[in-house]
């Protein structure tokens, strides 16, 4: 007997589909239109709070297609007020996400100025203090799945190996769980997919995930980073309502750059700088390229010639980050001197790249790029959760 097929996730249907499914129900498609914009417009986070709708209509919801948010497991505040999330799953699936305020101001934040951030949490550990109510501009950087495959040799998430994809449903949820911790509005919102994961190697979900978040939220406040599967490209270049895209490239040569990410063997620099030079760009938009800068390995001024050559006839932006340092998971990997870094960027400057240079926020709570490792895959098997 084939089983059945498991029912829909709530957070993971977009306006459209909610309307759909009011359809099949034998129900108006406004009746679905209530539901998405209780959830995602209003903020009801259980059946009994959809009130928009009849009672009989709330009891075949909390029958069939009950609404739950991802359990908080762990809060890592850092001092610069980012707070790292521990997040578990109803299945036990652990991931991480990651909030950043914007200052006292409400200025902006830079959507890249974090990222890559997250991994598991402790489970015997308390979750920590919730953080009070967010002003201003902030920007929370999700996880797509429960590990990554891609095992970049500077990144400490890679030593969690492929996990799982996570749902549609389930990438909107950790962001409402996060939201709903910090008390925030999704108007002052930004969106980035650099926690755990490859995006662009569980295309469904994170495709499913834009399509509720483009009802929430602006696509030029959602960016989303790949490290170069270059096939995936067209079908995120072919929505009608596309994200801003980051691409990991970190060297501008195969050689190099397979050293630093393997997938490079695979999906090599001609033909990712081909599907860069595709991706459709709408007026005051570009891509954004990142490079991790490693002393002694990818920072001499030679590099910074060569990738300002690769990137001619790109409309793109580099964001330099420079390496957080982890001497457990990273032994031997140093950030290059504050000098090196300065000269990096100017090469590029001077070569009429733009340029920034990513100043990690929530070092200190193993938030930051490239530290999202799951704590609590190190505290099943006995090892030290140090550094992260």
């Amino acid at each position: 007997m084939t089983a059945p097929e498991p029912s829909p996730d709530p957070f993971g249907l977009s306006r459209a589909e909610w309307q759909s499914l009011a359809r099949d129900w034998q129900l108006p498609a406004y009746r679905g239109r209530q539901i998405f914009d209780a959830i995602h417009l209003r903020g009801a986070r259980s059946v009994s709070e959809i009130h928009e709708v009849p009672r009989s209509l709330r009891e075949k919801l909390g029958s069939e297609m009950p609404i739950g948010l991802p359990a908080v497991v762990r809060r890592e505040p850092s001092r610069d007020g980012s707070v790292k999330y521990g997040l578990r799953f109803s299945d036990g699936a652990l991931i991480e996400a990651v909030y950043m305020p914007g200052d006292g101001g409400g200025a902006r934040v830079n959507e890249f100025e974090d990222a890559r951030a997250a991994s598991g949490a402790v489970l015997s550990a308390a979750p920590g203090p919730k953080p009070g109510a967010a002003p201003g501009r902030f920007t929370v950087c999700l996880s797509s799945q429960t590990g990554c495959a891609v095992d970049c040799a500077f990144c400490v998430t890679g030593r969690l190996g492929g996990g799982r994809n996570l749902t549609a449903g389930e990438i909107v949820g950790q962001l409402y769980a996060v939201l709903d911790d910090v008390n925030a509005s999704a108007q002052e919102m930004r969106v980035v997919f650099m926690g755990m994961g490859e995006p662009f190697l569980n295309p469904d979900g994170v495709s499913g995930a834009l399509d509720v978040l483009f009802e929430v939220v602006s696509p030029r406040r959602v960016t989303v980073s790949t490290s170069g599967i270059t096939p995936v490209f067209a079908r995120f270049a072919s929505l009608k309502k596309r994200p801003n895209l980051a691409v990991s490239l970190n060297a501008a040569d195969d050689e190099t750059r397979a050293s630093l990410m393997p997938i490079d063997r695979t999906y090599p620099l001609d033909g990712l700088l081909r599907a860069m030079r595709e991706w459709p760009l709408e007026p005051r938009r570009r891509l954004t390229v990142e490079y991790v800068l490693i002393a002694g390995r990818n920072d001499s001024s030679a590099d910074a010639t060569r990738l300002a050559k690769l990137l001619s006839g790109i409309d793109a932006k580099v964001n330099v980050i420079p390496l957080n340092e982890d001497p457990l998971y990273l032994p031997g990997w140093k950030r290059p001197a504050e000098s090196v870094i300065d000269g990096f960027a100017a090469a590029l400057a001077g070569a009429r790249i733009p340029v920034t240079v990513r100043r990690s926020r929530g070092p200190d709570a193993s938030a930051a790029c490239g530290q999202l490792k799951g704590r609590t895959e190190d505290s099943r098997k006995g090892g030290s959760a140090r550094n992260r």
